[in-house]
Parts: structure tokens; C-alpha cells; sequence
């Protein structure tokens, strides 16, 4: 049995895994940075989240199923934004906030043996429940991380639009109906409204195939390049266009079916790969928010039935 603390730890082990995985194509990981982040950012942003995931988990296990608006979804995203604004001056983590604490409460909702089958459902409930207040939070949380997650591509809430605020309250948008409307072109967006397809079937799968058989560092790349190679990334889209994302997932899915998971030559491959993304400026971050998502889920499963 998994308590509310126990959840948020796995939250924070899931993201420092993700960040950490060696040579993982086209992010920060051990031992690459950015000109505008470094590998020692995201280890703060880690620690950051932490306290909000707990109070998201202990906020579904308390409010679930008969309070639902009192779980302030939105209120734990804009908290792990500002925990780590204190600390790191980029966005290192607005996608995996957005993913990871409706996550946290669901599981802290759920806390039985087949969360896994139920987190679906249970996740949508939660989203469809929320108010105003969390999706005003949510974009809130955008405009402090000045990340491009719903702006410019809608003249409805548009988080650069000063009325916008007023606007959600007024016409009482929840964040169920923000995300339903940026899904469109967001995947993470997406993934919250429909039941996780991408975490569920791309990356949690492969965690379980892997896990214990593998190093973590293994388990985590394969499930990074197996998303990407399923699902091209939102971010560099939104940047260089389809055409790029689909040829970047084209060069993954390559890598994933013609070396094996451990191995010299998958080793090289995604050394080369990391080099081609680098030099291209391509940066695939989006699946870095899906896999550490992914991790989560797979770690929350893993240690449910016996705590940690």
C-alpha cells in the first residue's frame, strides 16, 4: 500500500531517471546541457515537484469520489511551477507538472490493486470535475514557465491575452474543457483527455517488459525512443514543423528495430542520433515528459501492492 508520500518520492524518482538516461537523443541528460538549462536544472526541478505531488495524491485519496473540485489539480501544477521558478530561472518542467500531478492524485484516489486498469477513467473523472480556478491556475502556470504550451493558436484563451482570466471564470471553462480545446495541437493536452494513450500503451508497457531485466538507464532510453518513434514530438513540430517530427521519428523507429536494447551497437546508434538532433537544434521534449510520465506509472505499479 502506497501512501501519499510514497507516491510523490516515486514522482520525483521517475523524473530524475528520465533526465539522467544516457545518451538519451536530443535533451539534457548526465552528460549534455543546453545553452539555456543544464543537467543540474532539471535535478533541482526534480526536487521541486515533489511537494506538490504529494499534495495532489493526498488531495485525490481525501476528495475522491465525492469532493472532486476540492483535489485542486490546477493549484498542484501552478505550485510545482513556482517551487522550481524559486530555483531554476527556464522551464524545465511544465510538461511533466501537467502530467504528473493528475497522475499523483489519481493514484493517491485509487490506491488499490488495479489502478492501473481504473487510472483511465479515473483520471478523466477527476479532469471532468475540476473548476475554474484550476484552469485559470493552469494558465496561471504557462505564463510563469513562459512556455508556448496554449498560446497563439487560438483566439479563445489565449494565455497572452489579458483578458483571458476573466474570460474562463466568466464562462466557467474548467481545465478539462482548456485541455479538450488545446488538444488539438498539444499532445500532452491530448494524452490528459483521453485516457493516457501514449503513456499506457507505448511507455508503461515497456517498462514492464524490462524492468529488473535491464538497467534503469536501459529501461529508460528504450521506453524515450519508443515513443518517439510512435509519436512525433509536440515541440519540435510546433517548431520546425510535421514533416521534421516524422522524419525524427522515422530515424528513431530505425534505431528501435534494427539494434536491441543494451547493446554496443544501440549504444552507437543513439550517440549518432544525439549528434544529428544537437546539430539540427531538434529537441524532442515533449517525449521526455511522456517517458518520465511513463516511469511514474510503472514505478507506482511496481511498488503498489508492497509500499516503499
Amino acid at each position: 500500500m502506497l501512501t501519499s508520500q510514497d507516491i510523490a518520492k516515486l514522482g520525483e524518482i521517475a523524473t530524475l531517471l528520465e533526465v539522467s538516461a544516457y545518451p538519451k537523443p536530443g535533451n539534457v541528460h548526465r552528460t549534455q546541457d543546453f545553452e539555456d538549462m543544464t543537467y543540474e536544472d532539471f535535478l533541482i526541478s526534480s526536487a521541486s515537484i515533489r511537494e506538490n505531488l504529494y499534495i495532489a495524491a493526498y488531495n485525490g485519496s481525501k476528495y475522491y469520489p465525492n469532493m472532486l473540485n476540492a483535489i485542486n489539480i490546477g493549484e498542484c501544477i501552478l505550485g510545482c511551477i513556482k517551487e522550481t521558478n524559486n530555483l531554476v530561472k527556464t522551464n524545465t518542467n511544465l510538461g511533466i507538472s501537467m502530467l504528473l500531478v493528475p497522475i499523483a492524485a489519481t493514484f493517491g484516489a485509487l490506491s488499490e490493486e488495479d489502478s492501473i486498469k481504473n487510472l483511465p477513467k479515473a483520471i478523466d473523472t477527476i479532469l471532468k470535475n475540476t473548476e475554474s480556478d484550476d484552469a485559470i491556475a493552469l494558465v496561471k502556470a504557462i505564463v510563469l514557465a513562459n512556455a508556448g504550451g496554449m498560446d497563439n493558436k487560438t483566439s479563445e484563451y489565449d494565455v497572452n491575452n489579458k483578458n483571458t482570466l476573466d474570460d474562463i471564470r466568466k464562462n466557467h471553462i474548467n481545465m478539462h474543457k482548456l485541455l479538450e480545446m488545446s488538444s488539438k495541437y498539444d499532445k500532452i493536452s491530448y494524452e490528459l483527455i483521453n485516457g493516457l494513450p501514449v503513456i499506457l500503451s507505448q511507455g508503461y508497457p515497456v517498462f514492464k517488459k524490462y524492468d529488473e531485466k535491464y538497467s534503469r538507464n536501459d529501461v529508460t532510453l528504450e521506453i524515450y525512443l519508443t515513443i518517439l518513434a510512435n509519436t512525433p514530438d509536440t515541440l519540435i513540430n510546433r517548431k520546425y514543423g510535421e514533416k521534421v517530427a516524422e522524419d525524427v521519428s522515422k530515424r528513431a523507429n530505425i534505431i528501435l528495430n534494427e539494434t536491441e536494447i543494451g547493446t554496443k551497437e544501440r549504444l552507437s546508434e543513439l550517440k549518432s542520433f544525439d549528434i544529428f538532433l544537437r546539430n539540427n537544434k531538434y529537441n524532442p521534449g515533449t517525449t521526455a515528459d511522456f517517458t518520465a510520465a511513463s516511469l511514474f506509472v510503472g514505478l507506482v505499479d511496481k511498488y503498489l501492492e508492497t509500499g516503499i
